[in-house]
């Protein structure tokens, strides 16, 4: 019992150094500010006109009806859109990805505490960009040739390897995989458990955002699930690397 409360006194610490609330909503923000536009040009220049990437965030949040309708609409392009798509385009929505590499990288450094890395962490976030592009295509195809737990258990262990590789790679591989495995343990089942409460919440507050407010409802409901996703990031960020500290670094 001692001992829980010491964890739990110094993640707590570990999260008011952070500034865990307004790290968390500023990794959301980079995310939707980033990730979402990229998504939606990768959409624009595919030949299925967007649809693949409709798809993806309506089955993720688990869409129906209005909502779902409101979503393709976003995201599926119109041909003239795909005409329009530029070089200049692609780069600055890769450097606004990076952007979004850059707060997340910061969160692990702040949490392990460890030197700045600078301009050189440009570098290892491109090359997180690629590693997760390839895991968002492969994850759903591997996880659906299996049912019922097992595919949980296939699902949570790709979850696990994707939050090790992440901390360790964006880090500048810094600290040894061993020290960052309760953290991604911990971000797995806490980023699984939040998957499991947004499929039965999302779906209504989606609808009900975006029947009274269009998309603008849904960028809103969006935004607060990145937000609930980043906190968990923040969260187990502080109480992964309290763990493997002794009580004596507190």
């Amino acid at each position: 019992m001692k001992r829980a409360l010491d964890v739990f006194r110094r993640t707590l610490q570990r999260f008011l150094e952070l500034e865990g609330f307004d790290r968390a909503m500023a990794l959301a923000g980079q995310a939707f500010a980033a990730l979402l536009p990229l998504l939606i040009v990768i959409g624009a220049v595919s030949p299925t006109r967007g649809e693949d990437a409709a798809s993806a965030i309506i089955d993720r949040l688990e869409l129906t009806g209005q909502s779902a309708a409101v979503v393709k609409q976003a995201v599926a392009q119109p041909a003239e859109i795909q005409n329009g798509i530029s070089a200049l385009s692609f780069f600055i929505l890769v450097v606004s990805a990076l952007a979004f590499t850059r707060a997340l990288q910061r969160l692990y450094v702040r949490a392990w505490r460890l030197e700045k890395i600078g301009v050189r962490g440009n570098a290892w976030g491109l090359e997180w960009l690629l590693v997760v592009a390839v895991y968002i295509s492969l994850q759903p195809v591997i996880v659906g040739l299996f049912d019922g737990a097992l595919a949980t258990g296939v699902s949570l262990a790709f979850s696990c390897a994707v939050w090790l590789f992440t901390p360790w790679l964006l880090i500048g591989r810094q600290l040894p995989w061993q020290r960052l495995l309760p953290q991604a343990l911990l971000t797995a089942f806490g980023l699984t458990a939040l998957g499991i409460a947004s499929a039965i919440y999302m779906p209504r507050a989606v609808a009900s955002a975006a029947a009274q407010f269009g998309f603008i409802g849904v960028a809103f409901a969006l935004l607060s699930w990145l937000f609930a996703s980043a906190l968990v990031l923040v969260v187990t960020a502080a109480l992964g690397s309290t763990l493997v500290e002794p009580a004596s670094d507190a």
